[in-house]
């Protein structure tokens, strides 16, 4: 039998990620669009939150999950400390092939403000065929740096509001493969937007703005080496969720 701990660092209990995740659908889901805008502002004079980073080691602990085939990355208003101001966050988890809950929730310990620097040219080495070009990351990347203004249109879905994305098990585990040393990196979350073009509900084709999550690997006093890979091919939840 699992002793229970009354808390952990970095992991929610299931009351709490219910409550945060619930603040989340609240925020999204509200006419007024000043409460989402401040849970991506950690302070009035430093830019949008850019993304959010996980201890290796309790990303170790994640993909070690027995059983585990996808991780399931859920969004959450949140204090990143206690005490502090709510701000928005990823909870993450693992599940089985029966979409069943394996693994307690993570949360982060690190949120940027500063963007997603990546290697020009040559590209990374592939470690995993979910990998995306590091010339897209950095497109998508921009795309939400140039932003002043969060609106709920970047987490719109025909199925209704962004919850999360789901992950296979392996694009969390790709991070990993040039790396020897867990305690002097982390994983990086970092928010993006995706441009496309999609018909409208008149039929017409119009330019759409999506938030998204690239995952790639923040080495300690090294910013980022060229060959980590960078991962973006998550499913949306909703459908997936």
């Amino acid at each position: 039998m699992a002793n229970q701990v009354p808390s952990l660092p970095g992991i929610l209990g299931q009351s709490l990620f219910d409550q945060y995740a619930a603040n989340w659908l609240a925020i999204i889901s509200r006419p007024d669009t000043a409460a989402l805008q401040q849970s991506f502002v950690v302070a009035d004079d430093q830019p949008l939150l850019a993304g959010v980073g996980f201890p290796l080691e309790r990303i170790a602990q994640l993909v070690g999950t027995v059983g585990a085939v996808n991780i399931k990355a859920r969004f959450v208003i949140m204090p990143p400390v206690a005490g502090s101001k709510p701000l928005f966050s990823v909870a993450l988890f693992a599940t089985d092939s029966l979409d069943a809950r394996l693994s307690s929730y993570y949360v982060p310990d690190q949120f940027f403000t500063d963007p997603l620097l990546v290697a020009q040219g040559g590209g990374p080495t592939v470690v995993h065929r979910n990998q995306i070009a590091n010339s897209l990351g950095q497109r998508w990347a921009r795309n939400w740096q140039g932003i002043k203004d969060v609106k709920p249109e970047f987490f719109a879905s025909h199925y209704g509001p962004l919850r999360g994305y789901t992950f296979e098990l392996g694009e969390f585990m790709a991070p990993f493969f040039r790396l020897d040393d867990l305690a002097a990196a982390s994983l990086r979350l970092s928010f993006v937007l995706h441009d496309y073009y999609q018909p409208s509900p008149t039929g017409d084709d119009v330019l759409t703005y999506t938030f998204a999550l690239v995952l790639r690997l923040e080495r300690g006093d090294k910013l980022l080496d060229g060959d980590d890979p960078l991962m973006d091919t998550a499913k949306p939840c909703p459908p997936t969720c």
